[in-house]
C-alpha cells in the first residue's frame, strides 16, 4: 500500500471549479472532504458540503452534527436536511435504499444549483467500483455495465476511484481524523453488502489483487465503450432523423453489428432490455415488421429504415393558413406565403405557386381520417392511397404538412398539389414555401421531446 500521508488525488480536472461534497460522515466522504480542503488553494477550489439525514437509524441525527462540526473545522460551508425515508418508502411501497438514493440525489442536485457548484463530489472508491461491476455482472449487464462508475457522470464527480477504502481510512488515522460508522453496512442483507462482506473477501483469497483487477477491467471497458459510442454517434449523425414521436434510422448501409446495437439503444427514447435489443436487431434484417416496445413506443421496419414511433402520434393543432405571411405548424414546418407571378414551380417540391382563391379558408395541418386529394392528371382518391403511390413510409405520414380545406387536400408539402389548386390561365398566384422542421440526430436531446 502506498504511504497514506502521500495520498494525493489529482484534482486537476476540476481546477478552479465549485464543488458540493456529498458528506455522509463515513470514512470515505470524510476523507474526500479532508483531501479537498487540504488542496483547495493549490487547485483554486470553492467547496461546500451537503449532508442528508435519512432518518433510518436512531443515531442519524448524531451523524449530521458530526458533519457540521467537521465542516466548521475544515472551513467548508455546510448545509443539511432530514428526510423521513422510511415513511416515504412505506407510502410508495419501494425499498429504503431506492428511496434514500433518489431523494439524496434530488436534494444534492438542488443544493448544487443553489450554491452554483459545478459538480457534486462523491466519495466512491475502488472497492465501491468492484462491488458495482460485480453487481452489474450478476444482472447480466453488457459492456456498458462492466464500465462501472466513471470519474465524471454528468454533474457527478468521483475523484477517489483509484484508491482502496483501506487507504482512505489509513489517511484519516494518520491525520487524527474521526469518522462515523454505519452499522447497517455490516449486515449482508442486500447485494452490495453481501459482495463486500462475503464474496469479495473470498475472491481475494484466490486473487489478492482482485479489487484492483476489477478496477482495471472497468477502466478498460470505459475506454473501449467510449470508442464504440463515438462510432455509433457518428453513424447516427449521418443516418438518423428525429421528429417528435418519430425517430428514423437509415439502414441501406448498416454498420458493423456492435455499432448498430449501440446505435439502436442510443436512439431509442426508452431503456431497452437485452432481449428487446436482440428483437430490434432481428427486425432490422427483415423487409417489414413491427415490434411493441412499451405502452407508448413501437419499432417499425419499412422501406430502407427502422423507426421508433410513439403511439398514439402527438399531432399538432391545425393552423389557419396565411396567404401573405408565415404560418407555423408546431414541430412540423413553417410555410411562408407571398404573391407571385402566375407561373407553376416545377423544380422544387417544397415551393408551389397556387391559386389563392381556392386556398381561402385553408389550414395547415397533418393528416386526418377520411382525407382525400385529386392529384394533377388523376382522379379523386384517399390520401392514404396517395401516400402508398408516393412510397411514403407509414411512420412518416403523420409528420407531413398538408394544406387543406375540410377533408380536401390541396398541397401535400414535398410531394404534390391538387388539380383544383393548380394555376389556370388568368389566375392570380400565391407562392408557398415550406421549411420542414426535420432534424438530424442531435446527440440524444430528442429524448426530451
Amino acid at each position: 500500500m502506498r504511504k497514506a500521508l502521500g495520498l494525493r488525488p489529482d484534482f486537476t480536472a476540476v481546477a478552479g471549479k465549485r464543488l458540493l461534497i456529498a458528506l455522509s460522515g463515513g470514512a470515505d466522504s470524510v476523507a474526500l472532504a479532508v483531501l479537498l480542503a487540504e488542496r483547495r488553494e493549490t487547485f483554486g477550489l470553492t467547496l461546500f458540503a451537503g449532508h442528508v439525514d435519512h432518518a433510518i437509524r436512531p443515531e442519524s441525527a448524531e451523524d449530521a452534527e458530526f458533519c457540521r462540526r467537521l465542516c466548521a473545522k475544515l472551513d467548508i460551508p455546510f448545509r443539511s436536511v432530514r428526510i423521513d425515508v422510511p415513511a416515504e418508502a412505506e407510502a410508495q411501497h419501494v425499498g429504503l435504499e431506492t428511496v434514500a438514493r433518489r431523494r439524496r440525489l434530488e436534494w444534492l442536485e438542488a443544493q448544487r444549483i443553489e450554491t452554483q457548484s459545478d459538480y457534486i463530489a462523491l466519495a466512491h472508491h475502488m472497492d465501491d467500483q468492484a462491488e458495482t461491476v460485480l453487481m452489474h455482472l450478476g444482472r447480466g449487464a453488457g459492456p456498458e455495465g462492466l464500465c462501472g462508475m466513471r470519474e465524471f457522470s454528468g454533474r457527478l464527480y468521483r475523484p477517489l476511484l483509484g484508491f482502496r477504502k483501506a487507504e482512505l481510512e489509513e489517511t484519516l488515522r494518520r491525520r487524527g481524523c474521526d469518522w462515523r460508522e454505519d452499522a447497517t453496512n455490516r449486515i449482508g442483507d442486500n447485494p452490495r453488502n453481501a459482495l463486500r462482506l462475503h464474496a469479495i473477501p473470498e475472491l481475494e483469497k484466490c486473487y489478492p489483487q482482485f479489487v484492483r483487477a476489477v478496477a482495471r477491467l472497468a477502466r478498460s471497458e470505459q475506454i473501449e465503450s467510449d470508442e464504440l459510442h463515438a462510432q455509433a454517434q457518428e453513424y447516427l449523425r449521418s443516418n438518423a432523423t428525429c421528429l417528435p414521436g418519430c425517430l428514423g434510422l437509415e439502414l441501406s448501409s448498416p454498420p458493423r453489428r456492435a455499432i448498430l446495437r449501440r446505435a439502436l439503444r442510443t436512439l431509442c427514447p426508452i431503456p431497452l432490455s437485452w432481449d428487446q435489443v436482440n428483437d430490434i436487431e432481428a427486425l432490422c434484417r427483415q423487409e417489414r415488421g413491427r415490434l411493441s416496445l412499451s405502452a407508448q413506443w413501437t419499432a417499425e421496419r419499412t422501406g430502407s429504415r427502422l423507426y421508433y414511433v410513439r403511439t398514439p402520434a402527438l399531432l399538432p393543432e391545425p393552423e389557419p393558413l396565411a396567404l401573405n405571411g408565415t404560418t407555423r405548424l408546431r414541430s412540423v414546418c413553417g410555410i411562408t406565403a407571398r404573391p407571385c407571378a402566375p407561373e407553376p414551380v416545377r423544380d422544387d417540391p417544397l415551393r408551389q405557386a397556387l391559386n389563392p382563391e381556392i386556398l381561402r379558408g385553408a389550414v395547415l395541418r397533418t393528416r386526418r381520417e377520411g382525407d382525400r386529394i385529386r392529384p394533377l392528371g388523376s382522379g379523386d382518391r384517399l390520401l392514404s392511397d396517395y401516400f402508398i403511390d408516393k412510397k411514403v413510409d407509414r411512420p412518416l405520414r403523420d409528420h407531413i404538412a398538408l394544406v387543406a380545406i375540410g377533408s380536401r387536400i390541396h398541397w401535400v408539402c414535398g410531394y404534390g398539389i391538387s388539380q383544383e389548386a393548380a394555376l389556370k390561365p388568368g389566375d392570380r398566384a400565391v407562392l408557398l414555401e415550406c421549411t420542414c422542421e426535420k432534424h438530424q440526430y442531435n446527440g440524444g436531446t430528442h429524448h426530451a421531446e
